[in-house]
């Protein structure tokens, strides 16, 4: 409560604060309905509004609220792609999401939208298969960006005395679905003539694999792994490089691709109906596209040996338009006019 009065500069309110313990054998998403379970028999129907994540729980969908969707879980079951490797490629992965499939419909709703909820997507991506998995049409669907960092970046960015290197920028989880490897594979072919170096940012899940690809391609002294890295330490390696690779091909949004780009990295991103490529950088309006590695290879040559020639200002004022000051207006309007309704 206190972050979220800060972060929309309001002051803290005077507000009841109820603890509920969540039994330690629940996961992600049931925590979320527990709790929502629990909340529906403290209070009742005495709230103004619910404001929840991805996924609306059964307990309080005859009540109003909000949901605001990165991307939910219901929508996975229609958009295979978007389920995580671990659950696709394993007996147990697998066996898990089976169950996962079977239960989630009893505890969340996966068709239709309450009369009294808004729907609020974080992309376009998001936005359509929403409206494909709920069966309602689009513009019944809101669209709201998530709120990045964007001007602050900037501004550290250009009062930094850091010059721009060979260096190429990649932040995501470690796993096997994000196509790190592929990077990899293009490093390999582009340093034969090139001096350039990669940093890799990202969460620990299974670095055991690129860890793996790393030492086959003999890129040990050109891949830069830092796993769970402090904040300050990726805003340095933004600062230092010209490109940043974003090799998933299915990416609702993206916050990482802006962050680059407001630290004046050129964004390679792959096509495809992702959020990178069609929201954030235009289908290569603001940076380039690929879609195997040789279109990598090329991509990452140009961004590192041609970036004094490119126009990064354009680059940097696309991605300024992210900015969380664009979202706090928004979402203050967007509720404000919803619970006039």
């Amino acid at each position: 409560m206190y972050e979220s009065a800060e972060f929309f500069d309001k002051p803290v309110p005077n507000a009841d604060i109820c603890h509920i313990r969540v039994p330690s054998y629940l996961r992600h998403p049931y925590t979320i309905a527990y709790i929502a379970r629990e909340v529906a028999k403290i209070k009742g129907d005495t709230y103004d509004a619910y404001l929840v994540s991805d996924d609306i729980p059964k307990y309080i969908a005859s009540q109003k609220g909000i949901c605001y969707m990165h991307y939910p879980h219901a929508a996975r079951f229609k958009f295979k792609e978007y389920i995580a490797t671990k659950y696709r490629t394993t007996l147990r992965g697998r066996l898990i999401w089976r169950f996962h499939r079977t239960i989630f419909p009893k505890f969340y709703l996966t068709s239709g939208k309450p009369k009294n909820w808004l729907f609020v997507a974080n992309s376009i991506v998001t936005r359509r298969h929403v409206a494909e998995s709920f069966h309602v049409d689009v513009e019944n669907v809101a669209l709201l960006n998530p709120p990045v960092a964007a001007r602050r970046i900037n501004e550290i960015w250009r009062n930094s005395s850091l010059e721009k290197e060979n260096l190429i920028v990649c932040v995501g989880r470690f796993e096997p679905e994000k196509r790190f490897t592929d990077v990899f594979q293009a490093l390999a072919r582009l340093r034969k003539r090139v001096d350039v170096e990669l940093s890799l940012i990202g969460f620990k899940y299974d670095e055991g694999h690129l860890i793996k690809a790393i030492r086959e391609l003999g890129l040990e002294e050109n891949v830069e792994l830092l796993v769970n890295a402090r904040r300050e330490a990726l805003i340095n390696r933004l600062l230092r490089a010209k490109a940043l690779v974003h090799p998933t091909p299915h990416e609702p949004f993206g916050i990482a691709v802006v962050e680059g780009m407001v630290a004046g990295c050129i964004p390679l991103v792959r096509r495809g109906f992702n959020g990178p490529w069609l929201e954030i950088t235009r289908e290569g309006k603001y940076g380039f596209g690929f879609s195997s590695v040789e279109e990598l290879v090329d991509v990452m040559g140009k961004a590192i040996e041609l970036y004094d020639s490119f126009h990064v200002e354009a680059i940097v004022e696309r991605a300024l338009e992210f900015d969380e000051a664009e979202f706090k207006r928004k979402f203050i309007s967007m509720f404000k006019n919803f619970m006039v309704t």
